[in-house]
């Protein structure tokens, strides 16, 4: 039986409250008329859908910023009819509820761009986004519950008359300059006609306040110091060069000069134990049941667009015929060269006003095209095709110009020129499409192509010619500066029901049959293809798959060789099988022997180093060069960085914290000691550094303060939903429902 909604019973407890309290807090003289009743209503319903279509999408960030109250998204929870679809620690998530908030958000969608076509895929992926609000929703509340926090009835009262009352209470109540009229507003909540409403309004208030309060619970942590004020204007604003000599233990020292028995290796696992820390994770063989588009269903939208053809060809206007049956907006305009598809390109601009051209198939579908008008650009265009012979150093160089010259003269002479690059052409891009370029303005290849290709007639080859890139063989096949106006009868080829059917029954008949008989098994038998993923950990992208809540749920919550009941994945229905299981934990130590040598040989080196290193440095400290310090030194130079900011990765160092630290803390012209960073040790030498503007930092102080406070409150909450989530008991069921 379905748990008694959350909401329901703070409905009714507000229901209470509202009688108990109905004189004290709404004591003001009543108006008359229904009009301000009417538009508090609407207001509050106005509010209540905004709040659901921002929630249901950007949860993380509407509770970081406005911990907005969810109100629609729960009504229906928990009911006892229909189906349920999840469950999420207990509560029942049903069909119904998680249906209707979908459609919502479609709508939602149509109504801000009513020609944005809603697919398969976008369904999808609202459905997904949906999903993540309802767990994230029933999660807030059920840790609001268990923490005990509670709102006052007069708490409710001093917010509701307070100084500064709820905007989505107040709006109506606003004149054009903005002023509010605290008066008219107190009348019209007083009034009678207005009961049903303020009950919702408390209920509103009552949420918004238990969510404000966890919210200063959660973010209390999130202070902002004066020196990460300090340290985040550093980063952006002061620059520095410096000079350096690496001592790498690599280069320096070689492995045979280094005694290192496994008892020195097995000291060095025992001591750092943090290097061969591993979290949970696991890896899933499965076997997709792809729902992509068949060949019949293909041939089905061709045969369509053939009917559409025969009834443009019997006179009926393209135009209309299109504006009706086009899956894509239909507007009519002008395309340059380069602006279409491939597919599209040539036909269209071969052919000539009045024309139409397809069915034609490329990546979004058919297309039945009518050039309505045409005119003379002032760019010209020009197309091509080419045979690349790459660049070779050395003695075999002069073979390759050889072979340029021959395939020149080759083409000249008449050999088919697509032949001849598809056998020999290193561009293997174009090289399948015969050396096709297609067509190309001003600026679109590299300077000694363009300028080889500009000046040839069409039909012409030329060539050798050299670019960064090799030696190309250049045929002009046409020059144009046309632009033609057309209009677009587009269809895109999609699943049928059949498709798709076939794809759910092939993959409920394997996976009964995988639980039964085995996985690898009955995957053989019916000649399907296993695939197998690598190693992921909770809650992260599915290598393979992506984000799917439920793929990932299944890995983690059964045992090893567990079989999945088909799930829907993005390509169609999948059957998976955990097919092994990480524990977290340090490694054992013969599984990271092989990687604990190298970093315990490493270590041996640098222990032999660091005499010569502090040699260096105390002739460095004398006030000798770094050029003069390194003479004599095998494997050591000395450099110096360009100039780079704190966040940057230095040319020649990378992502070294130690090097970035070291640079922070000295001074133009200091020295530093030599430091261990991830390479071996440095010695450096501050060149240059911006000095601290205070006046800019005084200035920038606030806006720094409030861009270090919203990154530390975003990743708060994302860990904390993220730790609730790893925590949380959930059950997603939606593949039993959409297929």
């Amino acid at each position: 039986m379905a748990r008694k909604s959350t909401k329901n019973r703070c409905i009714s407890a507000d229901s209470r409250l509202y009688l108990k309290n109905y004189f004290e807090l709404f004591s003001h003289r009543s108006i008359e008329g229904a009009s301000l009743a009417m538009a508090l209503m609407t207001q509050i319903r106005e509010n209540l859908t905004t709040l659901f279509a921002v929630l249901a999408v950007f949860f993380i960030i509407l509770i970081v910023f406005d911990w907005g109250m969810d109100l629609t998204g729960t009504s229906g929870r928990g009911a006892a009819s229909g189906d349920v679809l999840g469950l999420i620690n207990g509560r029942e998530v049903s069909y119904k509820e998680f249906s209707d908030r979908v459609r919502r958000e479609v709508e939602g969608l149509r109504q801000r761009d009513p020609n944005n076509e809603i697919g398969e895929e976008t369904e999808r992926q609202l459905r997904s986004q949906v999903w993540s609000a309802i767990v994230d929703e029933t999660l807030l509340e059920q840790e609001i519950e268990r923490l005990g926090i509670t709102v006052t009835d007069q708490e409710i009262i001093d917010v509701v008359k307070g100084p500064n009352p709820p905007e989505f209470l107040t709006a109506r109540f606003r004149d054009s300059s903005g002023t509010f009229h605290r008066e008219d507003f107190l009348q019209a909540i007083a009034a009678p006609e207005n009961k049903k409403a303020m009950v919702e309004v408390e209920n509103i208030v009552r949420q918004q306040v238990k969510r404000q309060k966890l919210q200063s619970l959660l973010l209390a942590t999130s202070q902002v110091s004066e020196n990460e004020v300090r340290q985040r204007f550093i980063d952006r604003n002061v620059t520095m060069e410096a000079e350096y000599v690496l001592f790498d233990p690599n280069r320096m020292i070689q492995d045979s000069v280094v005694t290192l028995t496994d008892e020195d290796v097995r000291k060095f696992y025992e001591s750092h134990p943090e290097e061969f820390k591993i979290r949970s994770a696991r890896r899933l063989k499965y076997v997709l049941f792809s729902q992509m588009p068949s060949k019949e269903d293909s041939a089905g939208v061709r045969s369509e667009m053939e009917r559409f053809l025969n009834q443009a060809k019997s006179g009926m206007d393209f135009l209309e015929l299109a504006k009706t049956n086009s899956e894509i907006p239909v507007s009519e305009a002008f395309f340059k060269h380069g602006e279409l598809s491939r597919e599209k390109e040539n036909p269209v601009f071969s052919a000539r006003k009045g024309q139409i051209v397809g069915p034609i198939q490329d990546y979004d579908g058919f297309h039945l095209i009518k050039i309505t008008d045409e005119r003379a650009g002032k760019d010209e265009f020009v197309k091509a095709s080419h045979i690349l012979l790459r660049l070779i150093s050395g003695p075999d160089s002069s073979k390759t110009i050889q072979k340029a010259r021959d395939l020149l003269r080759r083409t000249r002479a008449g050999e088919d020129f697509a032949k001849l690059a598809r056998e020999n052409s290193e561009d293997f891009g174009s090289g399948v499409q015969g050396g096709e370029l297609g067509w190309t303005g001003k600026g679109g290849w590299v300077k000694e192509f363009e300028q080889a290709a500009s000046k040839a007639r069409v039909g012409e080859i030329v060539g050798p010619v050299r670019t960064q890139f090799g030696w190309h063989i250049i045929n002009v096949t046409g020059r144009d500066k046309r632009e033609v106006k057309i209009v677009d009868l587009a269809m895109r080829v999609k699943s049928s029901s059949q498709t798709v059917d076939v794809a759910f029954q092939k993959s409920s008949d394997f996976a009964y049959l995988a639980q039964e008989e085995g996985f690898e098994k009955s995957a053989e038998v019916g000649g399907y293809q296993v695939r197998e993923t690598p190693d992921f950990t909770k809650n992260s992208m599915v290598p393979g798959i992506g984000v799917n809540d439920a793929v990932s749920a299944f890995a983690f919550k059964n045992d090893l060789g567990e079989v999945s009941e088909p799930m829907t994945i993005t390509g169609g229905q999948a059957v998976f099988k955990v097919s092994s299981i990480v524990e977290e934990g340090v490694r054992p130590f013969e599984e990271v022997k092989g990687i604990s040598r190298p970093l315990a040989m490493k270590e041996a080196k640098l222990r032999k180093l660091r005499d010569q290193v502090d040699s260096f440095h105390k002739t460095l400290s004398t006030g000798v060069t770094f050029q003069d310090a390194v003479k004599g030194l095998t494997n050591v130079a000395a450099q110096q960085t360009p100039p780079f900011k704190a966040p940057d990765f230095p040319v020649g160092i990378g992502r070294d914290p130690a090097f970035i630290g070291m640079s922070l803390n000295l001074s133009a012209g200091e020295l530093s000691k030599p430091f261990e960073g991830l390479r071996g040790y440095y010695v450096m030498k501050m060149i240059s550094k911006t000095t601290f503007d205070s006046s800019k930092f005084n200035a920038e102080r606030s806006s720094l303060r409030n861009d270090i406070s919203q990154e530390k409150k975003n990743r708060v909450v994302s860990e904390w939903i993220a730790g609730l989530r790893a925590k949380a008991d959930i059950e997603d069921h939606r593949e039993k429902f959409y297929r």
